[in-house]
């Protein structure tokens, strides 16, 4: 039906006007909405930060006894961990420059191209070195490089930890982090194991003689050891596993040796490789290289108790050049103690640290008397100049 307002206007002939449709929300607005969640945390102590608490208020009193008692602590403890340093005897001998037989520097002949992979000519050159006392216990023999920085980024990266797991098979493609040290440049096969720090391997070797005087000058002695155990078990077991298959792959290129004639249980087996492979922190570092047999049968009596004092003859197969990075090679014969191999750095950190708060502490101690002293003094003046005043 047609409104009054309709009619009118479509009599005059205006436009009829629009239709009016009911709004579909209207009823919806007019609904109530549930309010809105609440944010308020719960009330608990928790929740409302009621907990008891306890704040110190630190005082002179309460601190200074404070570093007295670090520093009785740290001062005996760093003087136990520095006399079992210093318990430790060790013997360096620096072989960088020694010479063959013929007085040809092997040091000059390592710097031949393709000298540290092929070893042709072989350089071996034999130092006479004299241990002044008797190293008792048990003796390990380390090898020592200067200026080398085994921490550098790329160097540190340049692996495939799946490679040396046996996860990876040969005809796997490794990591591009090892190139350039990836793939064999003439047979286009991949390197096992590949990386700067595989390829860069130590491979000095090292023959120790004894020369005992009651068994005649020209009768020498080699000292018995072994590579086994040189290296963490922890690596041997979780970051190194054994290799089925090395078909299709090459060795890293300043190799000798493939890793199967390396070792036959290649790479768990190779402890060498595995103690080479833990990166140093430092440019100047050891590495365990071999561990003396006491009780071998080869030992005889000469060695049970460790290496008697006297004069060795070291023969060192040289092949390891470090004129590039202007570093040295020396081989160190050291024993251990409860607290591990010698440095005395940890024990002289912990008695610096406790001297250093016992003298703090005694300072603050002083300090506090004379404060509390002009505290007191300031004190009665001021009581002394207020005067009653009567009226």
């Amino acid at each position: 039906k047609r409104t009054q307002h309709e009619m009118q206007a479509h009599s005059s002939g205006g436009p009829p006007p629009p239709p009016q449709y009911p709004d579909a929300d209207a009823g919806a607005d007019n609904e109530e909405k549930p309010p809105p969640p609440l944010r308020k945390p719960s009330d608990s102590k928790f929740h409302q930060q009621k907990l008891p608490a306890w704040q110190p208020l630190l005082t002179a009193r309460s601190v200074f006894p404070l570093f007295f008692l670090v520093g009785a602590a740290f001062v005996p403890i760093g003087a136990v961990l520095f006399t079992a340093s210093q318990s430790v005897k060790e013997a360096e001998f620096n072989y960088t420059n020694c010479r063959d037989a013929s007085g040809i520097s092997c040091l000059e002949q390592a710097n031949k191209p393709d000298y540290y992979r092929w070893l042709r000519p072989p350089c071996v050159c034999n130092m006479s070195i004299h241990l002044p006392d008797n190293l008792t216990g048990q003796v390990f023999a380390y090898y020592a490089l200067t200026n080398f920085y085994q921490n550098h980024r790329r160097y540190v990266k340049s692996r495939d930890d799946s490679q040396l797991l046996g996860w990876k098979p040969g005809s796997e493609e490794p990591l591009q982090d090892c190139s350039p040290y990836r793939q064999d440049p003439g047979s286009g096969s991949w390197i096992l194991p590949c990386g700067a720090i595989a390829n860069s391997l130590f491979n000095d070797t090292f023959q120790l003689f004894y020369h005992s005087p009651t068994a005649g000058a020209d009768l020498a002695v080699e000292v018995p050891w072994t590579s086994r155990g040189i290296s963490w078990a922890s690596d041997r077991e979780r970051k190194f596993g054994r290799v089925k298959n090395f078909t299709g792959t090459s060795k890293p290129p300043n190799w000798r040796l493939s890793p199967e004639q390396r070792s036959a249980d290649s790479f768990q087996g190779d402890e060498e490789l595995i103690v080479w492979m833990r990166t140093a922190a430092l440019p100047s570092f050891r590495k365990l290289h071999r561990i003396v047999l006491h009780n071998a049968s080869s030992a005889a009596d000469w060695f049970k108790d460790g290496l008697p004092s006297g004069n060795y003859t070291l023969l060192v197969n040289y092949a390891y050049p470090v004129n590039a990075f202007s570093g040295t090679k020396s081989f160190v014969l050291t024993t251990s103690s409860w607290s591990g191999g010698r440095n005395p750095a940890l024990g002289i950190i912990y008695m610096v640290v406790g001297c250093l708060h016992i003298v703090l502490g005694a300072l603050f101690v002083v300090i506090h008397i004379q404060a509390s002293k002009n505290l007191r003094s300031s004190n009665n003046e001021d009581q002394q100049t207020i005067r009653p005043v009567f009226l």
